[in-house]
């Protein structure tokens, strides 16, 4: 894992342009390069404006090689919240990527953020998201609105953290 950065751009449309991506993250439309560019640019906005942001996911393939695989991280949801989130490409889905890599990230989240909790949406469709944040032991809290789209909200509050514990004292 690293933070993403400027140099970024086409690794980021290409996993934008995703076919499962665009399924479930995307409403079945694939974003145009300047979409995706927009994208890049609110990542490394908010590594700026706040100190955390998405990180680049790699997974180390036998011989050494790393091959990028998705991105995952922390995105400010509004003025009280910051939302966790992951985005994969088809074919590391169901690897377990997803729980390795958010794990620390819940850890880092709770260790250095002045936050009470931590959110999660998705749209109702993307059951393999709904399981995957059960699994991380976020709670779900109901339906919700954002930005004119209906998605499913949890939360994880600080004191049900799994991931850091000495958070638990």
């Amino acid at each position: 894992m690293r933070p993403v950065s400027a140099l970024d751009g086409d690794a980021l449309y290409r996993l934008h342009c995703d076919p499962l991506v665009v399924e479930l993250i995307m409403q079945d439309r694939s974003p145009t390069r300047e979409e995706s560019d927009a994208r890049l640019s609110l990542y490394l906005d908010e590594w700026r404006r706040y100190g955390y942001g998405f990180w680049m996911l790699y997974l180390r393939e036998s011989n050494g090689d790393l091959t990028f695989v998705g991105r995952a991280g922390l995105r400010h949801y509004d003025d009280k919240d910051v939302e966790i989130g992951c985005c994969l490409f088809g074919f590391s889905s169901g690897k377990k990527i997803a729980l390795e890599s958010l794990g620390p990230i819940i850890a880092y989240a709770f260790e250095r953020l002045p936050i009470v909790r931590l959110v999660s949406v998705i749209r109702p469709e993307n059951i393999r998201s709904q399981k995957m944040t059960a699994n991380l032991g976020f709670s779900y809290r109901g339906m919700t609105e954002h930005n004119g789209t209906a998605f499913r909200f949890y939360e994880m509050k600080r004191a049900d953290n799994p991931f850091c514990e000495r958070q638990k004292v």
